[in-house]
């Protein structure tokens, strides 16, 4: 039953959440092979909205991760599944993107220090708050934050995002 909201759902481009309950009632392992996700809503409706002729596979967060995300992307890793994994270019991000590469061996996806100052150039920045975390993929994107002292949201990337998504 859960399957076949989620293809309705898909076929009319419609984003559809998942609750932990329905997992385990009638689990979901998702069929595509390459998942990306992201962090915030604005990037899904922007890829609902935008990409309604693609075949990407694109999870929201939310933020950070729930229980029921955590199951439905680590069954789909067990499965052969690749994760490709983002969030916004903040503390809380890199712990959140860090957490995904030892959890689910996630990719990260435009989470290296070139795209924090490509994105940061455009300006649309806030202070960084809260404790400095680290980017062992990328040690150089942490000790950039650190010095710019700013924050991007992942939407900043919003029309790279969506191409890397065309591509899929």
């Amino acid at each position: 039953m859960v399957c076949d909201w989620l293809r309705d759902a898909a076929d009319f481009g419609i984003p559809f959440r998942l609750t932990l309950h329905q997992l385990a009632t009638a689990p979901v392992v998702p069929a595509a092979r390459t998942i990306f996700v992201c962090e915030n809503p604005a990037v899904l409706r922007a890829a609902a909205g935008e990409l309604q002729d693609t075949s990407a596979a694109l999870v929201c967060t939310e933020g950070v991760a729930s229980a029921a995300c955590h199951k439905l992307l680590g069954d789909a890793v067990r499965a052969g599944a690749r994760l490709h994994w983002r969030a916004d270019f903040d503390w809380a991000g890199l712990r959140i993107t860090a957490g995904a590469v030892a959890r689910h061996g996630a990719r990260p996806w435009r989470m290296t220090a070139a795209d924090y100052t490509a994105a940061l150039s455009k300006g649309e920045s806030t202070p960084l708050a809260g404790p400095p975390a680290a980017s062992p993929w990328d040690p150089e994107l942490a000790r950039a934050m650190a010095e710019s002292g700013s924050t991007v949201m992942e939407e900043r990337l919003l029309s790279a995002l969506l191409s890397d998504l065309t591509r899929t």
